[in-house]
């Protein structure tokens, strides 16, 4: 019995002589599971738009759209944006300043939207994104043709920090469409 306790007290002792130090450390397994977190953070964040709260009412998809500048939405990207996404489904777009008559364009592209400061991740940094926009065909008699809207997701905010591009294309698609795209 003695030769079985001799081994066992040895590795007792020792465990406690190296209490102090540990074969694995919790603390670099924590950072690999933040920084995974904060990438999983970042993908989501910038994951596409989604149109939402989307009215459509049934008629020809118009071939040319003139887009009333809002200067109340303090981003320079949201009128290339909404041209872009036009053009891609394949309707021209003109800009006019707020106040032109709506006689000179069969149909009217009215936005209105938020723009919010925030630190993306991985960067310390705040900066301008589009938190929601709201987007109305009008015909030149102002009757309301579609309407649909973009706002930050709940929990996760997928598409805070996607491009304006990313979060207003689905929106125009589905002002054209009535359907999110």
């Amino acid at each position: 019995m003695h030769a079985r306790t001799l081994p066992l007290l040895t590795a007792v002792g020792l465990s406690q002589a190296l209490s102090a130090c540990a074969l694995f450390s919790l603390e670099p397994a924590m950072e690999l599971v933040k920084a995974g977190g904060l990438a999983v953070s970042h993908v989501v964040s910038t994951a596409p738009g989604r149109a939402s709260d989307t009215v459509h009412h049934a008629g020809p998809r118009p071939s040319a759209v003139c887009i009333s500048h809002n200067p109340m939405v303090p981003s320079s990207e949201v009128v290339p944006a909404l041209q872009t996404a036009l053009a891609q489904a394949g309707v021209s777009s003109r800009v006019y300043a707020a106040d032109t008559t709506p006689l000179a364009c069969p149909v009217w592209l009215l936005y209105s939207g938020t723009v919010t400061w925030d630190a993306p991740p991985f960067r310390s940094e705040q900066r301008a994104y589009l938190a929601s926009a709201q987007l109305t065909l009008r015909s030149m008699h102002g009757q309301v043709l579609a309407s649909s809207a973009y706002g930050i997701d709940g929990l996760f905010e997928s598409s805070k920090w996607a491009t304006t591009q990313d979060k207003l294309s689905p929106v125009v698609q589905a002002l054209l469409t009535g359907f999110g795209g």
